[in-house]
């Protein structure tokens, strides 16, 4: 009889360790969903606001609003971005402090832009990005000539 009770209490042991891991595995994935949505979303208000800085180069009053813009999307980027992100996001502002009027390199700023992509995707979608990377892909920004 004893030996009957002890098989019940295991098959519910098992059953109820077997439900619990299956709410935490779908619950940490979730998390993931939620926080690789935000991400995108803050990785996508980035890339806007240096198209808009790109943009409005000829522009003071523009020039100010779009580096304003920037400055905040950064702030969201510090608190969500991965240290390979933030490593180029680093580049680019230096990049951006460093250019002179007359010295600007397009070409640099879209490797920088390209390297911040690639490492945004690495961290959203690992299996797509390396999908990428072999092919050795570029993406294309909008870079209006400079007057």
């Amino acid at each position: 009889m004893i030996e009957y009770w002890m098989v019940v209490i295991l098959g519910v042991v098992a059953v109820a360790a077997t439900i619990s891991s299956a709410y935490l595995y779908t619950a940490s994935r979730e998390l993931r969903f939620v926080q690789n949505r935000q991400k995108l979303k803050v990785y996508d208000e980035l890339l806007c606001a240096v198209t808009q800085v790109t943009v409005s180069a000829g522009d003071p009053y523009a020039l100010g609003r779009a580096k304003r813009r920037l400055a905040l999307v950064l702030n969201r980027v510090n608190l969500v971005a991965g240290p390979e992100v933030l490593r180029h996001v680093n580049e680019l502002l230096d990049f951006f402090n460093e250019t002179g009027e007359g010295d600007y390199d397009v070409l640099k700023e879209k490797n920088i832009l390209n390297a911040i992509v690639q490492a945004a995707r690495r961290e959203l979608d690992p299996a797509s990005a390396r999908a990428l990377e072999e092919a050795q892909f570029r993406y294309r920004f909008y870079n209006p000539p400079r007057t």
